[in-house]
């Protein structure tokens, strides 16, 4: 079973506009179309089981529209984080609900949601996800497609979970895109959870085996930031990694998320 646990859809209506937007602000590049439809021909082009989706919203009176929309994507391959905002209070029971609604946990994109991962204002809803053993995926580090600063730095991640320990805490991009010695020194060890998505074939090679062996190879998820990578291909090289051995790719691949969403 392979499970990608970070992929992105879009309104089928609004998907060209923002593709050719990341392209024009970060030569981010796209290999489906931004849409539910393209991400499961995807899926089945690469022999993907699963995949988990967000769309986050920057306004805090669009949560409830925005986490409809993601309802309404549902598939039976694709399964839905939701989104939340700083401004916009949620409570243990309303986890409970959005959970059994179908949601598998909560992305957010501090950068461009315009908070850092400490502010206090998170505090509430972190608690909250925490006691209900709620996934939360963060953004950290670099966002090709914004301008400085960065909201979701190792320190400020580590800082949450020092203060969280027991929540679910989910680093993307193996704990940021461009803080990888940062992210090294103080996050490989920790109870914290490591995405691949959009990092794994850019990476140095010593520096992604250095993660893969000082972190829990239990603590590492697959995810491809698609339609921003191209699944197969980031599959496929993760597959034929020659420094882990095949228990420890199928963990990577699917097994350590199942053991979180299903």
């Amino acid at each position: 079973m392979f499970i990608d646990f970070h992929t992105h859809i879009f309104p089928r209506h609004r998907a060209p506009a923002i593709m050719d937007d990341l392209w024009r602000r970060g030569k981010i590049p796209h290999y489906t179309d931004g849409t539910l439809s393209g991400l499961v021909d995807s899926m089945q082009t690469a022999g993907i089981t699963y995949s988990l989706v967000s769309r986050i919203t920057t306004k805090a009176e669009n949560v409830t529209a925005v986490n409809q929309w993601l309802l309404n994507c549902r598939h039976s391959q694709v399964m839905p984080l939701a989104t939340v905002h700083p401004d916009f209070a949620v409570t243990t029971d309303d986890l409970k609900r959005l959970r059994s609604e179908g949601f598998k946990g909560v992305k957010l994109h501090p950068d461009y949601q315009g908070f850092y991962v400490d502010d206090p204002r998170m505090f509430a809803f972190y608690e909250a996800a925490q006691q209900i053993g709620f996934p939360v995926l963060f953004h950290a580090g670099l966002d090709r497609g914004l301008p400085p600063p960065v909201h979701a730095l190792p320190h400020r991640l580590l800082k949450i979970h020092r203060l969280f320990p027991q929540m679910v805490m989910i680093a993307a991009h193996m704990g940021g895109e461009d803080n990888y010695a940062e992210t090294e020194a103080l996050l490989l060890g920790e109870e914290i959870y490591l995405d691949t998505a959009f990092v794994l074939q850019i990476m140095e090679t010593e520096t992604l085996k250095r993660f893969f062996r000082r972190h829990p190879i239990e603590r590492i998820l697959f995810g491809t930031d698609s339609p921003f990578t191209d699944q197969a291909a980031e599959l496929s090289y993760l597959l034929n990694i020659p420094f882990l051995t095949t228990a420890q790719k199928e963990l990577v691949a699917g097994g350590n998320a199942a053991s979180l969403i299903l």
